[in-house]
């Protein structure tokens, strides 16, 4: 299920660092929703997964940064972005980040896959 609410967020997110909005493609999916953004400084594909069924080792209410390409101050970016779900994520049940499996991007967040913590 989309959850607009949280794509908003995202859409204000992305407006406040790079200034454009309305710039979210969405396609809803059997276990929740794919984002594509394509702006000039931001080209990003990110899962929103409610149930995975075990599927790539990832977690039910997983996000799942698939690609994530900034212009500029990529590493800072990537940081940037995984604080912003870390905050929102849990508002709309997601509990954890995952990425692809794509080197680049395990070495820049130095993680696999970690729990969303409740405050």
């Amino acid at each position: 299920m989309v959850q607009k609410d949280l794509l908003l967020d995202l859409d204000l997110y992305l407006c406040e660092r790079f200034g454009y909005r309305n710039s979210l493609h969405v396609t809803p999916t059997m276990n929740g929703f794919c984002v594509s953004v394509r702006i000039k400084p931001v080209k990003l594909y990110i899962r929103f997964w409610e149930y995975s069924n075990g599927v790539g080792g990832f977690p039910d209410w997983c996000i799942i940064l698939v690609g994530c390409n900034f212009a500029e101050k990529q590493e800072e970016e990537l940081q940037k972005l995984v604080l912003f779900f870390k905050e929102y994520a849990p508002r709309y049940r997601y509990r954890y980040i995952g990425i692809e499996d794509d080197h680049r991007l395990n070495q820049a967040l130095g993680f696999q896959c970690f729990p969303i913590r409740r405050q």
